[in-house]
């Protein structure tokens, strides 16, 4: 009797609810005119600028129950929706309140809720250890590892330091909502302990899970064996600086918003034997005596040292046009891995990739990309409003020039900004070789957002039309934007009322 072939597995077979009937933002017209949940947020913070009602519907969209699974997944793009992203919708939905003058409650709410599914989801399905230390596969950053991360070597489980980093900022966002909730609803206040409870399980085990190397001063990957040993993958790329991300910095009142909430986190802290020293040390809480605030992150701040000076190195991470995703180190000392008679190998590759992994279209090693030089730009800044004027750092690293973190932000939105700005010759670093964008008039202002850029050069490569969160460059120049405040700052310091943008946030729209 002959056996009947099993089926193949279909594409989305899981998504059998998914409707799309909406209009989305498109990562790019041309090239990828199909929705990713990652690229969205970022898409919509600079949307937001414009049209905040359409940023908001489509930070809400994905999360209807038209596309967002019933166990809480939300579709990551349009050929895979069981891949995952990198959780920043909450991230994303913060800004747009904010862009949006900070007063549609609704929308804070209706997005928190749903978000509320989705970290659930997390936690049960990202952290299959139980042990708060979390994995997504390749979480879209492509071929940046040495191996496809999200088919490893038979036999060995992958500990990612930035799925814990992501997890611990989706957390921290988490965290903020509820505490902007609380102020007009105090049921949320239960929901800031559960947020609270979360980051320090999370902060602690990621300080006591061995990925971070006291010798480099870095986070790396690790492969954990079936005999219990562990095989840290040296790359320094982007993965290693992302724990620098998740930071925020919350007034004490909040902290100790009252005295039920105290209480029942003082007794969680009691109950994991985590004492005052143990969290300043593992970078969960820090606070200064006098000080009104207290700083939530996942690196400490002895660590923030070592991990920052690595990357404002322009020999590592730090080029012309902002921050490389890979350590240019890489040019000279490739990495090389072999496991279990696999070989692997990660190279410095500043322009197009050289790698097959994920069909060569795109490549995380080497180039600038905008949305995680954004995100450095973001965390600096709430770095600098805690350590405050007194805290210098060496820029570049070797330099021997001391300045603030927050004027590192701004020259590292400079460096993006001017990708597309003319140099001393009239030539913009985005047209790279090209003579017809660089010489001819008519080509010369007509400005493209590509996909990513050139790590020496800032040429741009991949999609050329990638107005979604290459877009994003116009956030830093925008009113209340990286470049905006530095203006002002300057503007104020000579005495003028003279601002790069004076217009009142926008209405709210009708409902």
């Amino acid at each position: 009797m002959a056996t009947r072939a099993r089926p193949r597995r279909r594409r989305n077979a899981n998504w059998r609810h998914v409707d799309a009937a909406d209009i989305l933002s498109m990562p790019d017209p041309w090239e990828y005119p199909w929705f990713a949940a990652w690229d969205l947020a970022f898409h919509c913070v600079t949307l937001a600028h414009i049209d905040p009602a359409f940023a908001k519907y489509q930070l809400l969209v994905l999360c209807r129950e038209w596309f967002q699974h019933p166990n809480g997944a939300l579709p990551a793009y349009e050929w895979s929706f069981d891949d995952v992203n990198p959780p920043v919708h909450a991230a994303a939905a913060l800004l747009v309140w904010d862009i949006d003058g900070r007063r549609d409650m609704d929308f804070l709410k209706r997005i928190f809720h749903k978000l509320l599914m989705n970290f659930t989801w997390w936690l049960n399905r990202e952290d299959k250890e139980g042990n708060n230390l979390y994995s997504g596969g390749f979480l879209g950053l492509d071929n940046i590892g040495a191996f496809d991360r999200s088919h490893i070597p038979p036999g060995t489980e992958l500990e990612q330091s930035d799925a814990t980093a992501w997890m611990f900022l989706y957390c921290n966002n988490m965290l903020r909502i509820a505490t902007a909730l609380a102020e007009v609803d105090p049921a949320y206040e239960d929901l800031m302990t559960s947020f609270l409870e979360h980051g320090v399980r999370i902060s602690a085990a990621m300080n006591r899970s061995g990925l971070w190397d006291p010798v480099d001063g870095f986070f790396y990957d690790a492969f954990r064996l079936q005999d219990g040993t562990t095989v840290p993958i040296k790359v320094h790329s982007m993965v290693g600086l992302i724990p620098l991300l998740p930071s925020a910095v919350v007034p004490l009142k909040i902290v100790r918003r009252g005295q039920a909430l105290g209480k029942r986190f003082a007794r969680f802290l009691e109950g994991l034997d985590v004492s005052d020293e143990t969290l300043r040390l593992g970078g969960f809480i820090s606070g200064r005596p006098g000080r009104e605030s207290r700083l939530i992150s996942v690196v400490p701040p002895a660590r923030f040292g070592l991990l920052i000076r690595e990357m404002l190195a322009e020999d590592g991470f730090l080029s012309p046009h902002g921050l490389r995703a890979l350590s240019r180190r890489h040019l000279d000392e490739p990495f090389l891995l072999e496991l279990d008679g696999v070989s692997a190998s990660v190279e410095y590759e500043p322009g197009e990739s050289t790698s097959a992994m994920f069909g060569g279209n795109s490549n995380w090693r080497g180039p600038v990309w905008m949305p995680m030089n954004y995100l450095v730009i973001q965390s600096l800044q709430t770095w600098d409003a805690w350590f405050g004027p007194g805290y210098t750092i060496e820029y570049p690293s070797g330099s021997g020039k001391q300045v603030r973190l927050r004027r590192v932000a701004a020259d590292l939105a400079h460096r993006l900004a001017g990708i597309w700005l003319e140099d001393e010759n009239g030539n913009r670093p985005v047209y790279g070789s090209i003579r017809k964008f660089q010489e001819d008039p008519d080509w010369h202002d007509l400005l493209l957002f590509y996909e990513y850029f050139h790590g020496d050069t800032g040429a741009g490569l991949g999609a050329s039309h990638q107005t979604g969160w290459t877009g994003i460059v116009a956030h830093l120049l925008c009113r209340g934007g990286v470049l905006d405040q530095i203006a002002q700052e300057r503007n104020r310091a000579a005495g003028s009322d003279r601002f790069l943008h004076r217009a009142p946030p926008p209405e709210p729209a009708a409902p």
